[in-house]
């Protein structure tokens, strides 16, 4: 016997803006920046919620903002080493 699922498109939308999701993903997000060097190392941190297509995924994205900071990261793979703080 077959089982039919029906997915709750809105529900997913919903359940990924949830404010304990949000909160977990940034506190990631928080760890690799500080790993990396955080704002005072030309690191920064960006947090939304991406278009509805249909799921709108939130993402926490850890960038280099300056110059010195792009240098370092690709000298050194700082965000690439950082990542294993979000666990």
């Amino acid at each position: 016997m077959p089982i039919r699922v029906r997915h709750n498109i809105a529900g997913y939308y919903a359940l990924r803006s949830e404010p304990g999701v949000v909160a977990d993903l940034e506190a990631r997000g928080q760890r690799v920046l500080a790993a990396a060097g955080g704002e005072a190392a030309g690191y920064g941190m960006d947090s939304r919620q991406g278009a509805k297509r249909p799921q709108g995924r939130w993402r926490v994205s850890v960038v280099t903002n300056t110059p010195e900071a792009m240098l370092d990261n690709a000298e050194n793979n700082t965000l690439l080493r950082a990542m294993g703080a979000a666990r």
